[in-house]
């Protein structure tokens, strides 16, 4: 089930145009998420250890502590658009949050609690927070982010084929300051990659 207004959603094509460089904040990463050196690729790592930045007792404020989350840092323009690689991914969550949202504990992710994201699991079950929305889309292995702040809209595309997979159209304003999103999930082997 999409979004009544998906009619009114921009065309992949139009949406690439604001294409924005987004790359991986390490100082907000859960403690086993492993940020590559370029900052375009997060892992999930089973030992703790194996973390490739320890975190500074100044920024423990800022990484999530429970879930395994890490946002994306970009600049900031009316609209953006970016694209990620979850290809081999059965467990993942991609969106948007305002970053002012919580990092901290269990999180509800809906965007009454600020943030806008779409989830798969079990490499099957696409979700969107929004109740027990179950979406039957094609899984996708790119997945493409669309944030248009003066429309509030968040909308993902299926980068393979240009299709809309969903639009929240209750989403962040620019004075939000919304950041990118990103999780491989816990035990997940395989990478996320910003494309």
């Amino acid at each position: 089930m999409k979004d009544a207004n998906m009619n009114l959603d921009l065309p992949l094509n139009e949406a690439r145009s604001h294409e924005v460089d987004v790359v991986l904040d390490g100082k907000t990463a859960h403690s086993q998420l492993k940020i590559s050196h370029n900052g375009k690729v997060v892992e999930w790592v089973t030992q703790k250890g194996e973390r490739q930045t320890e975190i500074d007792k100044n920024d423990i404020d800022k990484h999530f502590d429970e879930d395994p989350y890490v946002l994306g840092s970009m600049v900031r323009a009316m609209r953006a658009y970016w694209e990620v690689c979850v290809k081999e991914n059965k467990d993942w969550v991609l969106g948007v949050t305002r970053a002012t949202a919580s990092r901290k504990g269990q999180l509800v992710l809906s965007p009454d609690n600020d943030f806008w994201v779409v989830r798969i699991s079990n490499g099957k079950n696409l979700q969107t927070f929004m109740g027990d929305d179950v979406l039957k889309e094609r899984i996708p292995h790119r997945v493409g982010i669309y944030v248009d702040y003066q429309e509030r809209k968040v909308t993902f595309y299926n980068a393979e084929d240009s299709s809309l997979i969903y639009s929240f159209t209750n989403g962040p304003s620019y004075e939000d300051d919304a950041r990118p999103l990103f999780s491989p999930w816990k035990y997940e082997k395989q990478p996320i990659t910003i494309l």
